[in-house]
């Protein structure tokens, strides 16, 4: 009993400071989050949305668990472990494809931009897909699986048998491009570029999204029964992280602080990093200036024939199949 009061007496009295609505914490709607990894930046509106009451205010009480890929989450919130989980898009896509999770949807997109990218040294000459002929390209042979490396060539006219392909195995590929073993890598450009970066400069990455090849990435992802059954929660939630969001981008510092309160093992410098580089993630060319979350179905279907065609995905899924806008604040207004 008294570890209850002492819960709902905290409730309010966060309620009281930053003049928000006193909601009792027993009144709150349980809510288990499973991220996509070990919380990083790109996490950060869910940390600010849970310290500054904006979950409370919704009538949620969210507990925020870490996880270890979007496979992971999408096994836990299908098995009803979690009510909301973080996961690819495009992970989702091939779950539902692969493994039969139609069970659950995609309500709002984090991250749509792919981070894939050619990582060069400055001063080699490859600024553009056309330079990749004739040049050495470090990579793990498990790099092709995913089909994506094929994908960009296709999409930019590269012959590949014009490319001299160094397979280097455990992961070290950043070592070999620096010791000028090989004069390309395959990586995101952040952070593998930053890393990269922080011991000679580099060409500007080479982003596949910007030239014909992207799968969308983070979003949140609900079982469609629940998402039925508890519209106002998964709406809540997202106006909570929207909202939170804003406050992300007019104060990085302070949703690091508010990172670092929940995980004070994680690097708070890396942290910062994370959250203001991935801003150049949240949207792609045909979602830029709509709201944070907004998923364009054009994207959706390019994600799908991309799997289809490089990743060896079935054919027959369609955009509804995956996501729904419907529960954003701008679609509930």
């Amino acid at each position: 009993m008294k570890h209850l009061l002492m819960k709902t007496f905290s409730g309010l009295a966060l309620a009281g400071v930053l003049g928000l609505p006193a909601i009792a914490q027993d009144d709150l709607t349980e809510i288990r989050l499973r991220l996509a990894w070990v919380t990083g930046g790109v996490d950060a509106p869910f940390f600010v949305a849970q310290e500054k009451g904006y979950f409370a205010e919704q009538g949620l009480d969210v507990d925020i668990v870490d996880g270890n890929g979007s496979t992971g989450t999408i096994q836990a919130v299908g098995a009803g472990d979690f009510e909301i989980g973080i996961a690819g898009i495009g992970a989702l896509a091939q779950a539902q494809q692969g493994s039969g999770a139609d069970s659950l949807i995609a309500v709002a997109g984090l991250v749509q931009k792919d981070p894939s990218s050619i990582i060069a040294l400055e001063g080699s000459g490859i600024t553009t897909p056309a330079d990749l002929e004739g040049k050495r390209f470090g990579t793990d042979a498990g790099n092709f699986e995913d089909g994506m490396i094929r994908a960009f060539a296709e999409a930019n006219d590269v012959d590949m048998e014009m490319v001299d392909i160094i397979i280097i195995n455990g992961g070290a590929d950043r070592v070999a491009l620096l010791n000028g073993d090989v004069d390309f890598i395959n990586g995101w450009a952040n952070p593998d570029g930053d890393k990269v970066a922080a011991m000679h400069p580099i060409e500007d990455p080479i982003l596949f999204a910007d030239y014909g090849v992207n799968i969308l990435g983070s979003s949140v992802i609900v079982q469609k029964s629940y998402l039925e059954e508890n519209p106002e929660v998964v709406e809540g939630f997202l106006a909570a992280i929207i909202q939170a969001k804003a406050d992300v981008e007019a104060d990085p510092e302070a949703a690091r602080d508010m990172i670092m309160e929940n995980r004070p093992d994680a690097d708070p410098d890396a942290i910062l990093e994370q959250i203001i580089v991935m801003q150049k993630y949240e949207h792609t060319a045909a979602s830029e200036g709509m709201p944070f979350g907004t998923v364009m179905e054009e994207d959706i279907t390019l994600t799908i024939d991309l799997l289809e065609t490089y990743a060896g995905m079935e054919p027959g899924l369609t955009p509804d199949d995956i996501y729904t806008g419907a529960y954003l604040p701008a679609a509930t207004n």
